[in-house]
């Protein structure tokens, strides 16, 4: 990346689709250098395209990489020169909605090292260049799910509750630094989120959102775009978002004819 590029840079995990996607959005309209990082090159390059034709002046950067990557740290580290000023800590999923004891073992440790593991190496990585060049804002996206516990999700809630200690430890550690530390907690949102919870079962997935209106990704964007909006003495902490018609992560009110 060049030095002499003064514009804030934003680094976005799971940046493909959804909430990273239209984050990716919100922060060009802003005139954000972005660094974009997803598994799927192809559909990182129709953001990228997408953001480009709306926002032709935006510089964009491009990894292809999964969060759990031992060398995507290096890369980032490459394109960024070292300097973070927004952290949109995305990635993350859900596999399955089986009881513990039917659940599969190898679906929680990928749930336990993208939710947690991958998520807290990103805030490792980019903190210290945060406090050397004296600010910066973080973003972790967390969940409902990071406040209640459900039947089927028992260690995707955990990961999420993880998430939300984190967040609120890091918070403090960081208090008074120049550095905002602050996490959303969607309930519902439509995205590819529960395609990938069932593993590629359109019908099931679909079901999830039937007879209610979801959030959007366009609508966790906007919201993390109020709190990065706010002056520097202004942290909102935790913005907890459902759909009208989702009362919890277990109450849901639908409208099936």
């Amino acid at each position: 990346m060049n030095s002499v590029n003064n514009k804030k840079i934003a680094l976005i995990t799971g940046a493909s689709s959804g909430i990273g996607k239209a984050m990716a959005f919100s922060l060009a309209a802003q005139s954000v250098t972005l660094i974009l990082v997803a598994r799927r090159l192809e559909r990182l390059q129709e953001v990228q395209n997408e953001i480009s034709e709306k926002y032709p002046l935006t510089e964009i950067f491009l990894i292809s990489s999964d969060v759990n990557d031992p060398e995507l740290a290096a890369k980032i580290e490459n394109i960024s020169n070292k300097k973070i000023d927004i952290l949109i800590n995305n990635a993350g999923l859900a596999l399955g909605k089986d009881f513990v004891e039917k659940s599969h073992f190898s679906d929680w440790e990928l749930m336990i090292s993208t939710n947690i593991s991958a998520n807290f190496r990103m805030v490792h990585l980019v903190l210290p260049w945060m406090l050397h060049h004296g600010q910066g804002d973080i973003i972790n996206l967390c969940s409902v799910a990071g406040h209640h516990s459900y039947q089927g999700g028992a260690v995707y809630c955990a990961t999420k509750h993880a998430v939300h200690a984190f967040t609120q430890a890091l918070r403090e550690e960081t208090c008074g630094r120049n550095v905002r530390v602050m996490q959303i907690s969607p309930g519902m949102v439509e995205t590819e989120f529960s395609l990938t919870r069932f593993k590629g079962d359109k019908t099931s997935s679909d079901n999830v959102y039937s007879g209610m209106t979801p959030l959007s990704g366009e609508d966790i964007a906007r919201m993390m775009q109020f709190m990065l909006d706010q002056p520097r003495h202004v942290v909102i902490d935790e913005i907890i978002t459902m759909p009208m018609a989702q009362g919890s992560p277990t109450t849901v009110v639908r409208n099936l004819k």
